[in-house]
């Protein structure tokens, strides 16, 4: 597996590979985007639409990342959403995203995922997400 960062240029060919994994993603508990904020912040060049190729170049998931700076003057890459098949092996390209933000000077990683996920992510601080829905009058 491996990660294929879609140039600016080709996101109009890259977009209709990737929308079904994300629109996946963004049906998930947590996960507060839909997938036309994703392709706006992708075509606004404030996030970054990756695909997920496996070992035979095919795409097999999709996700987005943004860069963020944070108020100690540090900086943070975000996995905004993600989806796709195959996920057991995702752990080793989370070590590629990782490898990528430290490149791009995070020092850290962070996303919105579901508590199952922690048996494949040990390095991986679980934080809690609280929400809850009001009725709206």
């Amino acid at each position: 597996m491996r990660l294929h960062p879609v140039e600016h240029a080709d996101l109009a060919s890259a977009w209709p590979v990737a929308k079904p994994w994300l629109a996946q993603a963004c049906a998930r508990p947590g996960c507060d985007l839909t997938v036309a904020d994703l392709r706006e912040l992708v075509e606004a060049e404030t996030a970054l639409l990756v695909l997920i190729l496996g070992d035979d170049g095919v795409p097999i998931g999709a996700g987005a990342t943004q860069v963020r700076d944070l108020a100690d003057g540090g900086r943070s890459c975000c996995v905004l959403a993600v989806g796709g098949t195959d996920v057991r092996r995702w752990r080793d390209i989370m070590r590629v995203i990782e490898a990528g933000a430290a490149r791009n000077g995070c020092s850290r990683v962070e996303f919105v995922g579901r508590v199952g996920w922690a048996a494949l992510l040990p390095d991986y601080r679980v934080d809690a997400y609280y929400v809850k829905h009001l009725e709206v009058a």
